[in-house]
């Protein structure tokens, strides 16, 4: 028998004192529990136990939720729970993990994966929302409550008594007598200590910004296709069964387990969710990566190299010693026995595209199909059909290159191959020196993406974070991405 210890901690996090329950081997893959409404980390006692030998497991409570203390004056808000939780995951060094998102799990742990896509290795989804599908009549009712709207404190505070609290356990279950009383019984005394209501208040009167954010989130599930295991107790009151189906839009290689229950679908049907869970994340630890990196002492591809190096990524550094990328016969004796190449090339004679051509020819023979090119911004739109290479302010000791690099992508666009490439361009003018902070965007666009202020930017080494994240999550298959903060 393995039973795990579970040790019940507190963490400091922005004067938050962050309570969480932990289990399982320090060097096991990580599972990061993230809570409904009205819960909190208790929910998860009885996975742990089942998978804590196995697995690290983690569950923190958010602000306002369980053990979690909250300094006076704290605003809820899901944005301000992400931020906690994401200092949470810092604090605990954290760095890679699958997440499992049920209900708030879904707000919160959406918010931190568009943060910080490096952190999730996979999405375990138990009904927490993300689709207009998955919106009931009374979830809609309930986010329509918001600040200034008349009687939506009173809508709220309704719900926040024990006999509704009982029924999200127990409504929609198919029998009662697997249903614990301790869950609503524990749930409820937390919500009835002072100020623990008006905290719910708050982050009710929020939820309507999570129905915003939702198309940034398909946008983040179609760009980067995590790994994800979808189970969904069907008779889910707030959250109805298309909710889950509709994942499958854009993950659509997504594993969907349907149970008949309803929204605390683990608490009825534990014993065949966590085997479904062990299978899941035993199918993410595969075989290290191995990938070829041609121009590997350049200054992004040596920066690739030592990405992909502290992800566990099996690398070979390949400079123009070792391979010539004009050459198919020799590039195909330099990457023969990897699962990817990532080339990042630059010189006169038209380098860079005849390496694009030769690339193309290439890599089918040496059975390899996964190519990441490193190309240039120049290419980039200012407006459309408008690109920054053809106007007529472009730096001039740049444009030969720049030309270079656009051509390669009219190579790749243009070409009919096997090969499944990605164009990366880097913004036109403000990639600069700089470690990796793990927080930009990668989207597949022909225009920079711009901040707030209007200007793109990114330091090298999150520009190298997001080629390794392309490579890793097989994402932006026969498109140009860029990248940016």
């Amino acid at each position: 028998m393995n039973i795990p210890h579970i040790r019940h901690r507190f963490v400091e996090v922005d004067g938050v004192r962050v309570f969480y329950r932990d289990a399982g081997p320090a060097d096991a893959p990580v599972l990061l529990l993230l809570h409904g409404f009205p819960s909190a980390s208790h929910q998860f006692r009885r996975l742990m136990d089942a998978l804590g030998g196995r697995y690290r497991l983690v569950a923190p409570d958010y602000p306002g939720f369980g053990h979690t203390e909250v300094p006076a004056g704290f605003g809820y808000s899901f944005d301000r729970l992400a931020d906690i939780v994401g200092g949470f995951v810092n604090a605990l060094e954290l760095n890679r993990f699958v997440l499992y998102a049920f209900d708030f799990g879904g707000p919160v742990g959406f918010r931190l994966a568009t943060r910080h896509p490096e952190w999730i290795a996979g999405l375990i989804i138990q009904n927490a929302n993300a689709y207009d599908d998955g919106l009931s009549d009374m979830a809609r009712a309930m986010s329509a409550n918001m600040p200034g709207v008349a009687g939506a404190e009173d809508n709220v505070r309704q719900i926040l008594e024990l006999p509704v609290t009982r029924s999200q356990y127990e409504g929609g279950t198919t029998d009662t007598e697997l249903i614990a009383p301790d869950g609503w019984t524990l749930d409820q005394h937390f919500l009835d200590l002072p100020g623990r209501k008006d905290a719910q208040i708050e982050l009710a009167l929020n939820y309507h910004s999570n129905l915003d954010l939702y198309p940034v989130w398909q946008q983040w599930l179609r760009e980067h296709r995590p790994p994800a295991l979808i189970l969904w107790g069907r008779n889910d009151a707030f959250f109805p069964e298309a909710g889950a189906h509709a994942y499958l839009r854009d993950l659509p290689e997504a594993a969907l387990h349907l149970f008949d229950t309803g929204h605390f679908a683990l608490e009825e049907n534990l014993p065949e969710i966590a085997p479904l869970i062990a299978d899941f994340v035993d199918g993410l630890r595969r075989e290290p990566l191995k990938i070829a990196v041609i121009g590997a002492r350049g200054n992004l591809g040596s920066a690739v190299v030592r990405a992909a190096t502290a992800r566990g990524i099996a690398v070979t550094a390949l400079d123009r010693g070792a391979v010539e990328v004009t050459d198919p016969t020799s590039i195909k004796e330099a990457v023969a026995g990897h699962d990817a190449v990532v080339v990042a090339i630059k010189g006169d004679d038209h380098l860079v595209p005849r390496g694009a051509a030769a690339l193309l020819e290439a890599l089918p023979l040496a059975g390899v199909d996964r190519l990441v090119f490193l190309g240039g911004g120049g290419s980039l739109e200012y407006a459309p059909g408008q690109r920054f290479v053809d106007s007529p302010d472009f730096p001039a000791q740049y444009l030969e290159t720049a030309r270079d690099q656009s051509e390669a992508l009219e190579i790749f666009r243009s070409s009919e191959t096997g090969v499944r490439w990605s164009y990366v361009s880097p913004p036109p003018v403000h990639l600069v020196p700089g470690e990796a902070t793990g927080s930009y965007r990668a989207e597949a666009r022909d225009t920079p993406i711009v901040a707030a202020d209007g200007e793109s930017r990114i330091s090298v080494g999150d520009y190298a974070s997001a080629i390794v994240d392309a490579v890793e999550r097989d994402s932006f298959i026969g498109a140009r991405f860029t990248v940016a903060y």
